[in-house]
């Protein structure tokens, strides 16, 4: 009677086990445990869409740099220039002469808007105003950046001197923009928009790009705030994009990059 006690308990216990097995695997694969892990799972993939969009609409770093700079601005063409950049998502530096900055000063602050860098060009844009000493020049950059950020509130460091700084900004004009804490720069593309007609230009400024990028040189391209220059760069923002240029604008932490004067600097007055 005992062993008969014994082994209906054992059943006993065999059959609950069976019973609860049966209820565990039933849990793991119902309907609603599926559910549950494809929500997860859709809940991943679309968090990792979105990482992907956020990501896609950002440049993508290719490490082929170049910097669009624009000079002479604001005129009447700078909102078409600012409406192309932005079509591309691209970013571009511009260079602004002071009475120009004071004429158009919704386009100065568009262009802070739109991320872009902001520098200074001057006052006169005549060399035998902005050359005559250390002092005209260093008053004329001062002046600029007083307008720039009483415009924007933007406290620019970066300037470009009237036709480059070849051949009249000498050593003592250097040093004494630089004393006042200006970066100066220069180009290495010179797209000679302000007298190719049409859109020889662009043709002109992919030729050097291609030439500096198989040296690994990246370029910094100097181009006019104008008509002309506005209505082509969208053909100049294409092959960009196309051929896997990232443009960028030039910042305070950016290397400056000046022409070197070996000996090509002289005065304005001297013979």
């Amino acid at each position: 009677m005992k062993k008969i006690s014994i082994i209906i308990y054992f059943v006993f216990l065999l059959t609950i086990s069976a019973c609860q097995s049966e209820q565990t695997t039933y849990q793991m694969n119902s309907p609603e445990k599926e559910i549950e892990l494809n929500n997860v799972k859709s809940f991943n993939e679309n968090s990792n869409n979105e990482d992907a969009s956020s990501e896609g609409d950002q440049p993508r770093d290719t490490g082929k740099v170049v910097y669009l700079t624009f000079d002479d601005g604001p005129t009447s063409a700078t909102k078409n220039i600012l409406d192309t950049l932005k079509q591309f998502n691209a970013k571009a530096t511009f260079f602004m002469l002071e009475p120009a900055m004071r004429e158009f000063p919704d386009m100065v602050r568009k262009m802070v808007e739109d991320g872009h860098a902001v520098g200074m060009h001057g006052v006169t844009h005549d060399k035998d105003q902005f050359y005559a000493s250390e002092q005209t020049a260093l008053e004329e950059m001062i002046k600029s950046k007083e307008t720039l950020q009483d415009i924007t509130g933007v406290d620019s460091k970066l300037i470009r001197t009237p036709y480059g700084s070849i051949p009249y900004l000498t050593e003592s004009y250097r040093e004494a923009l630089t004393s006042k804490g200006f970066q100066l720069w220069d180009w290495n593309v010179d797209s000679s928009d302000w007298s190719l007609s049409s859109d020889q230009y662009v043709d002109s400024v992919v030729n050097q790009i291609e030439n500096l990028a198989s040296a690994g040189v990246t370029s910094i391209v100097l181009m006019h705030d104008q008509t002309e220059t506005a209505n082509h760069l969208s053909n100049l923002l294409t092959y960009l994009s196309e051929n896997g240029f990232q443009t960028k604008k030039i910042d305070d932490n950016t290397e400056p990059y000046n022409f070197n004067c070996y000996d090509r600097c002289h005065s304005l007055n001297s013979n």
